[in-house]
């Protein structure tokens, strides 16, 4: 069942057009599924959801359709979505490869439209994961891979390409993030890690050096800790 923390108010004014609602939707059931609400192999309840939330089952099955492309969740024919299984090593090295080869070209055809705003931005969301790095709590995990999310939209987001912003969020970068949570048993020294290697590519695309930044971040995706 998913947990009351991640109930939505009525009262929020986000919520009062369909599409946030869907959106919050999608955060509130991945969240669930991430946090161990769910295991894998469990069928979700649509209806459960709905009435935990005070809304109709439209969203809700909108919400888990939206899921699908995450991999998070499947359907099955007249029975209805249910939890993915973990996903292989396998299968989790083809992400991580299509991952960088969408990723660095995104950052490579981008690299010169950075801002000020851009790097203000990245820093400020690293800042938050190092905190939630060194928290140590379970819940944080979650939250951490939201926030990763945000920073490397920001670095697609260079393109200043709509289509090649809709396609990451379509193939649903932003949440398959999150697989990598599931498929290991990721530790918070390994988040550490993490923010360390942001900081080196936020300091790269400081400088201006497009190498080193297109080097670093095809590291990250790959998990490597490169020297220098």
């Amino acid at each position: 069942m998913i947990s009351n923390r991640y109930d939505v108010a009525a009262t929020d004014e986000k919520l009062t057009d369909a599409g946030s609602l869907v959106d919050r939707l999608v955060v509130i059931i991945r969240d669930a599924i991430l946090a161990g609400d769910y295991a894998p192999g469990a069928h979700i309840g649509i209806k459960k959801i709905a009435d935990a939330h005070g809304v109709s089952m439209i969203p809700v099955r909108e919400a888990l359709a939206r899921l699908l492309a995450s991999r998070l969740v499947h359907a099955e024919p007249n029975r209805g979505y249910f939890v993915s299984d973990k996903p292989t090593p396998e299968e989790f090295a083809q992400f991580v490869q299509f991952r960088e080869l969408f990723e660095v070209s995104a950052v490579e055809l981008g690299f010169d439209n950075r801002t000020d705003a851009d790097i203000d931005a990245l820093r400020r969301l690293n800042r938050r994961m190092r905190e939630i790095a060194d928290s140590g709590t379970r819940d944080a995990k979650v939250e951490w891979g939201r926030l990763n999310g945000e920073f490397h939209l920001i670095l697609v987001g260079l393109a200043r390409n709509a289509f090649i912003t809709e396609q990451y969020r379509n193939l649903s970068f932003d949440h398959m993030h999150f697989q990598l949570a599931r498929a290991f048993d990721i530790e918070f020294t390994s988040l550490q890690l993490l923010v360390e290697q942001h900081d080196a590519m936020i300091e790269a695309l400081e400088a201006g050096d497009k190498p080193r930044l297109l080097a670093r971040l095809a590291g990250h995706i790959n998990n490597l800790n490169l020297p220098g």
